[in-house]
């Protein structure tokens, strides 16, 4: 059943992020267990788990609903992200491993690479780019308890989607904060990562409110 619950977690997180279950959508348990062949029992456990990663909500006699986004929620969010996650990177330059480097190397290489090439996919390239990069930073600061308040954050349907809203410039932007604090990381510098972190965050806060603000989001 644990298996069945993980593979039912991981699809329905999958749908979520992916754009595919709109907010305000019902995750119904039978029809779920119907679609994924299994008992409604690990259906109830990955919807439980969903809600506590804050991609649904449960309701008394609405049942369980994609999680809707509100300016509050955003705030929220980046104002956590720009508490914790400096200093993920800061401890990220000081114990990352080489196979780390190389990989923060790479996605920024994906992350140009995408924004070159332009095009319909440029977004969802450059936000697959995106995400290797933070969860990259995030498994080198050796820090469990930042993983586990971090992954979801940086995972949330709203901070994913907002690729679409971005301009190339502003892509390119977000990649050359990508390769200054790859430089800070390969040099073991902290506290420059930590302040540049903090300027990447900033600046990624101000252009989803801008667009939200423009009616765009």
């Amino acid at each position: 059943m644990a298996s069945d619950s993980h593979l039912a977690y991981e699809t329905l997180k999958h749908r979520i992020l992916a754009g595919q279950y709109k907010p305000g959508t019902q995750l119904k348990e039978e029809p779920l267990a119907d679609a994924f062949g299994i008992s409604r029992t690990p259906v109830r456990a990955a919807l439980r788990r969903l809600v506590e990663d804050g991609l649904a909500v449960a309701e008394s006699g609405r049942g369980v609903h994609v999680a809707a986004w509100t300016e509050w929620d955003i705030e929220e969010v980046f104002q956590l992200r720009l508490r914790l996650e400096p200093f993920c990177a800061q401890l990220a330059a000081e114990r990352r491993s080489d196979d780390a480097l190389a990989t923060l190397m790479q996605s920024n290489e994906q992350m140009a690479k995408a924004i070159k090439a332009g095009g319909a996919g440029m977004a969802d390239a450059t936000q697959a780019a995106n995400r290797v990069f933070h969860h990259t930073l995030l498994e080198a600061s050796g820090s469990h308890r930042l993983q586990s308040i971090l992954a979801t954050m940086i995972d949330m349907p709203i901070v994913i989607r907002s690729f679409h809203l971005y301009s190339r410039d502003e892509m390119q932007q977000s990649l050359s904060h990508h390769q200054d604090l790859t430089l800070a990381v390969q040099d073991r510098d902290g506290a420059l990562a930590h302040d540049i972190m903090q300027l990447h965050l900033s600046m990624t806060r101000r252009r989803l409110m801008k667009a939200r603000a423009a009616g765009t989001q």
